[in-house]
């Protein structure tokens, strides 16, 4: 029982001392009971506006921004915008990128107020008791930590976008440099005067060296040393010179980044060089002993 008492003080959100709230209704409604409950909160120093109609709302909006916009269901009076209620203001709110937290009070709602109110992502409060209701501060505070869970996803969600791509820029750069070193090495003297293009290597020696690529990856270098001996072996018998091998190994390792997802690039690159290093020692090994 503690635990979960403790658990909940953590996920409950703290209205802020100078709460700013706009309500929207057809009369101003009594502060006075508010103002106690929010004073109970913690909530000392409230700053209260009200409006009557949809156009106040959207221009005060336009200038102002608010902790919370509490709105009657039927609130508007004025004979040119009679029985337009507060689910078309949301609506109005949200298409104008404000994404405030709102709570909705109404005495009833049919099941498609509740569709509306669940696809706009508001708080409804149903009460005969109007905002005059004992439940409209919880509410309140229920509508901002839906907010703050929202902007907080989204900012995660952000971070995580911006951590990948500056990850995926990190791997293109290491290859860059990788594909760099291919190239001066092409003004080296080949270790075997026997050359095979890489495109001409057979299917099946790309698949086995992408597959073990991929486990390297994955289970690092235990228990492969022979799975590399070998290969370095077949590339040999192919007639790749080192260079050769490493552009094949580079081709693999892009192939295989591309298709990761969310697995950190950096961590397969790491394993991937690791592999390349271990490769090339059993490569020059091949060609040693057909050179001797």
């Amino acid at each position: 029982m503690e635990t979960s008492i403790r658990v909940h003080d953590q996920i409950e959100t703290s209205l802020p001392p100078r709460l700013r709230l706009l309500c929207i209704g057809a009369l101003e409604p009594s502060w006075v009971s508010l103002t106690l409950q929010l004073d109970a909160e913690g909530c000392m120093e409230p700053i209260f506006k009200w409006v009557s109609t949809a156009s106040e709302a959207l221009a005060l909006l336009r200038k102002e921004s608010f902790d919370c916009l509490l709105i009657n269901h039927m609130f508007l009076d004025s004979p040119e915008e009679q029985g337009t209620s507060s689910l078309h203001l949301v609506r109005a709110v949200r298409a104008s990128g404000c994404d405030d937290p709102v709570v909705v009070v109404a005495a009833t709602a049919d099941d498609a107020t509740w569709t509306e109110v669940c696809r706009l992502q508001v708080e409804l409060l149903l009460t005969p008791n109007g905002l005059e209701s004992m439940a409209v501060v919880p509410m309140l505070k229920r509508a901002v930590r839906r907010v703050d869970v929202m902007r907080e996803n989204h900012r995660m969600a952000m971070s995580e976008r911006r951590r990948l791509t500056r990850e995926r820029n990190e791997a293109g750069h290491l290859l860059n440099e990788q594909r760099q070193i291919i190239r001066d090495l092409a003004d080296i003297v080949r270790l075997s005067n026997c050359s095979a293009a890489v495109d001409q290597l057979p299917t099946e020696l790309n698949d086995y060296y992408q597959e073990l690529l991929r486990t390297y990856v994955i289970m690092g270098c235990g228990g492969l040393g022979a799975e590399i001996a070998k290969l370095a072996e077949l590339l040999a018998v192919a007639g790749l010179s080192p260079r050769e091998a490493l552009e094949l190994h580079l081709e693999r390792v892009e192939e295989l980044v591309r298709g990761l997802g969310s697995r950190s690039t950096r961590h397969v690159m790491a394993r991937a060089d690791l592999l390349a290093l271990e490769l090339m020692i059993h490569l020059g090994e091949c060609y040693q002993g057909t050179l001797k």
